[in-house]
C-alpha cells in the first residue's frame, strides 16, 4: 500500500539530501509543481525534518535533519518505485 502524498514526501528528501536547491530546482528534479514543493516542505517540517532555507536569489533549501524518517530506508522506497 502507498500514499501518495508520503511517496513525493520521500521523493522531495531524497532530492534535497543532494544538494541545495531552489522550489524550482525541487520542482524540475522531482516532476512536482513548485507549490507542491512548498507545501510538502511545510509538511515535512512540521513531521520534524530540519529544512533551513538559504538566503539568497533562488532561496535554496538545505535538508539538516530527517526527522522522524530513516534515511537509508525512504531511499530504499525512492529507489524501488523508479
Amino acid at each position: 500500500m502507498t500514499i501518495p502524498k508520503m511517496d513525493k514526501a520521500m521523493q522531495l528528501l531524497v532530492a534535497m539530501e543532494k544538494a541545495p536547491m531552489s522550489s524550482v530546482q525541487l520542482a524540475t528534479e522531482t516532476g512536482f509543481g513548485r507549490a507542491t514543493v512548498v507545501r510538502l516542505v511545510t509538511e515535512l517540517r512540521s513531521l520534524g525534518c530540519k529544512i533551513d532555507t538559504q538566503r539568497g536569489a533562488g532561496g535554496e533549501y538545505v535538508l539538516q535533519d530527517w526527522g522522524v524518517f530513516d534515511a537509508a530506508r525512504v531511499r530504499r522506497h525512492v529507489k524501488g518505485r523508479k
